[in-house]
């Protein structure tokens, strides 16, 4: 996972996240007087599964689908202010320029902290490093309390104890300890615990007192929550920065308190109850809550939140399994909800890989094809609807479209009237470039021939990002992602897309299952052919990713009309240097060749 793709994965999962909170919120309103203690707290699971595993098969009924009407509209309309100047060249029409055999790539400068990612993950690391030691920090504290702490050897406070173990069903062997540090009675250590108490409070409390303060500690234990505990502080220090997940996680470890004294109610009797209610509120007045309560798990908590515990244990009875089979019903469909994604592969476009193809695929070894590179191949034969792939990892795999993005840019101008037809000339202005043929007014089918990205970026920067943006996500266009900025986010920066998405997006173009119009996709067509040789015509884009001098991204995409059958193809190749668009367009017309395509 690159840095892009990491980066876009964290935001993505923190989003979710957040809209995930506001529907588990929404749900405790509605449902409250229905859910048990427990049931509250466990809704809260939800958030866990969301944040460690944000991607899921997509679902009509997520709740994430909201996303697609927040992010999607009928934004396609340019105003006759932002045209750019431009005119039709009716001095010299171009009818036959084809796209050359050369490949045409400026080269961009990168540092890591060049883009705002390297900004972005900086900040967000130096938020991770400084939780994380603190919380090292605490943890030492917490061993070194452990360490120093001294085993009770009171016989009836053992007798005491083995009974609770025995009443909660504990296994293994907690070990009961005292401390002159604490203020609070505690349940610490996920792998070797145990059950801390304040020095003094053995002779402070009555024994029935000690008993459900016990037995609270020991449910902690049982019910795991020393390691839920821990799972919740490391999602918190990744997502540091999202106020909202810090939130949800200090109203689950209150919910947690709650849930615990029902499973502690559940174990005693009737007219035990007042009792054990009495004892929160005694060992309130006399004991206070750790600030450092992150990794333990305690009898007291914040004074804020008592009321609720006390009014849960007024209120308490037991669970019938009615009550259990309809919190169970409930956590799966709020599961159905939460846990799908939304359609049209919002999830999915964050990632750094395109969907697998459920589709007729056979894989073929083209290695020999691709020596010296890290390289894929997809062939789609239209009429049998068949694909051919080499490299299925890589094939999947998103990465910068560079220059072969000037057929969607060509076709949002054209389509936004920003362009007219393929004879639109715009001016230089004067820069100058290394590539000498970029030097001069250019048309669209000139500046697609030599691949002008000056003349695309001036395109772009008048349709706008809003409008861009929308019609790569109708098109599914990798990860739709212009976080790079208008006039780079194609080159080597945050756009990406896979080669299978390239064919994807290919075959909609040459079947007009593209939210363009027919006249504007054969515009399109037209400035992207290649050449006629004997077997067929060849269509195509070249693309080439050069970082900083290199070139390391090499992109062909086409499609090639061979004796009355249509063959589109996206070749992808990676390297550390020469990995550029010429050689994609090499190996291509190789492997086209030798298949009896071209």
């Amino acid at each position: 996972m690159g840095l892009n793709s990491f980066i876009s994965w964290l935001l993505y999962s923190s989003l979710m996240g957040s809209i995930l909170i506001g529907f588990i919120i929404v749900i405790r309103l509605v449902l409250k007087n229905r859910m048990g203690a427990n049931w509250q707290y466990l809704i809260w699971f939800l958030l866990i599964l969301k944040l460690l595993i944000p991607y899921a098969p997509e679902s009509s009924f997520s709740v994430f689908n909201i996303l697609n009407h927040l992010t999607t509209g009928n934004y396609f309309q340019t105003k006759d202010a932002e045209k750019i100047e431009l005119y039709t060249d009716k001095r010299s029409p171009i009818t036959k320029l084809w796209n050359t055999s050369d490949d045409y790539a400026l080269s961009v400068n990168r540092t890591f902290f060049d883009s705002g990612d390297g900004v972005v993950f900086a900040v967000w690391l130096i938020g991770v490093i400084s939780l994380t030691a603190y919380l090292i920090k605490m943890t030492i504290k917490q061993n070194v309390i452990i360490k120093n702490s001294l085993r009770v050897k009171d016989s009836g406070i053992i007798r005491l104890f083995a009974e609770c173990k025995h009443t909660i069903n504990v296994k293994g062997s907690p070990l009961l300890v005292e401390s002159a540090t604490i203020r609070s009675p505690m349940a610490v250590g996920a792998t070797g615990p145990h059950i801390i108490l304040p020095t003094g409070i053995i002779d402070n409390v009555s024994k029935s007192e000690l008993r459900f303060i016990l037995l609270h500690e020991l449910a902690h234990l049982k019910r795991g929550d020393l390691y839920i505990n821990w799972i919740t502080v490391y999602l918190q220090i990744l997502h540091w920065f999202n106020p909202l997940i810090w939130y949800a996680f200090y109203q689950m470890r209150q919910d947690r308190e709650v849930a615990c004294d029902a499973y502690v109610l559940s174990a005693l009797k009737p007219d035990e109850y007042k009792s054990y209610g009495a004892t929160i509120i005694s060992l309130l007045e006399k004991y206070s809550y750790p600030a450092w309560s992150y990794t333990i798990a305690g009898f007291t908590s914040g004074k804020d939140h008592i009321k609720n515990r006390i009014a849960m244990i007024a209120t308490y009875k037991k669970g019938t399994v009615a009550r259990v089979i309809w919190g169970i019903l409930l956590f799966l469909l709020a599961g159905c909800f939460v846990l799908t994604s939304a359609q049209g592969t919002y999830g999915a476009a964050q990632t750094g890989k395109s969907p697998k193809l459920n589709q007729n695929i056979a894989y073929e070894d083209l290695s020999s094809y691709f020596r010296g590179y890290n390289g894929t191949f997809v062939l789609l034969d239209l009429e049998r609807d068949r694909y051919q792939v080499y490299n299925d990892d890589n094939s999947r795999k998103r990465v910068s479209p560079n220059s072969t993005y000037k057929i969607i840019s060509s076709l949002v101008g054209l389509e936004t009237g920003v362009l007219t037809d393929e004879t639109t000339r715009l001016e230089w202005d004067g820069t100058t470039y290394s590539i000498e043929r970029w030097n001069s007014d250019q048309t669209l089918a000139s500046a697609m021939a030599y691949s002008v990205s000056w003349y695309f970026q001036k395109v772009d920067s008048v349709v706008g990002k809003t409008i861009i943006e929308n019609y790569l996500k109708q098109i599914g266009y990798g990860n739709y992602d212009l976080a790079g900025g208008l006039t780079d986010f194609w080159l080597e920066s945050s756009l990406e897309i896979s080669p299978i998405e390239q064919v994807e997006m290919l075959k909609k173009l040459y079947t007009y299952e593209m939210p363009f119009s027919r006249r504007n996709i054969d515009i399109v067509k037209k400035v992207i052919q290649v050449s006629e040789q004997d077997r067929g015509t060849l269509y195509g884009k070249t693309g080439t990713g050069i970082v900083n001098g290199n070139s390391i991204n090499g992109w062909f995409v086409g499609y090639v009309e061979s004796e009355g059958k249509v063959y589109i193809f996206a070749t992808n190749i990676q390297g550390k240097e020469r990995a550029d668009g010429a050689n994609a367009k090499n190996i291509t017309c190789s492997i086209l060749k030798d298949k009896n395509i071209l």
